[in-house]
């Protein structure tokens, strides 16, 4: 839901400037290195996260960086060689990174102080693809997908990301997702289908096509 307010306020704010005419509605902010930026997601005016693809810069090195004014300041929480993808905050304290590695392993960690320190929780056992999306609901619910051709797909966690259990399979190829509580969410999908649960993703039906 953060995600979804914060697209709605972005475009207001975009479409606020262009019509003022105004060329300071934005302003650019820097990063402590420079890398391309995957993902931002902010819990309210101040606090908010962004990772980076790694692979880009000298260290092929993938950053998750913090602020807590706002984007003027930001501090390196966790650097690894990871392609990082997602970043996904319950709260100020617990969240959810996602990616991959060159080798083609699919990496998520896991921050229950903020990001002062983050764990794995999928890599040992994963292999393939990135992880490409999360979306949670509370501490304990959420999902993930990614992008292996052979166990890829969507896959949703009880218990704050201990076990997971697939809910589509790759063929389906989602790339975003969306839940707005624990039962109904939305998942693209193979870049031209949006599909619909409202059963926590026990059954999904195809809502809009565009081929």
């Amino acid at each position: 839901m953060k995600k979804l307010i914060l697209l709605e306020l972005s475009l207001l704010f975009l479409a606020t400037t262009f019509q003022s005419d105004n060329p300071q509605g934005w302003y650019q902010q820097t990063l402590p290195v420079n890398d391309f930026v995957n993902d931002v997601f902010f819990l309210d005016s101040l606090n908010g996260w962004t990772v980076t693809q790694g692979r880009t810069n000298s260290n092929d090195t993938g950053y998750i960086f913090r602020t807590n004014n706002g984007g003027s300041y930001w501090t390196i929480q966790f650097s690894k060689p990871v392609d990082l993808k997602v970043v996904f905050m319950v709260d100020t304290l617990i969240g959810y990174v996602g990616g991959g590695s060159g080798s083609g392993t699919r990496y998520m960690y896991k921050t229950i102080n903020g990001g002062i320190s983050w764990d794995t929780i999928l890599g040992s056992f994963a292999s393939g693809g990135k992880v490409l999306d999360i979306s949670f609901v509370n501490y304990d619910t959420g999902w993930y997908c990614d992008d292996d051709l052979f166990d890829g797909g969507l896959y949703k966690t009880t218990n704050g990301g201990i076990s997971w259990v697939r809910q589509l399979d790759e063929t389906f190829r989602p790339t975003k997702l969306f839940f707005l509580n624990k039962d109904t969410g939305w998942a693209a999908c193979n870049s031209t289908k949006l599909y619909r649960t409202i059963n926590g993703g026990m059954n999904w039906s195809l809502q809009f096509t565009s081929a």
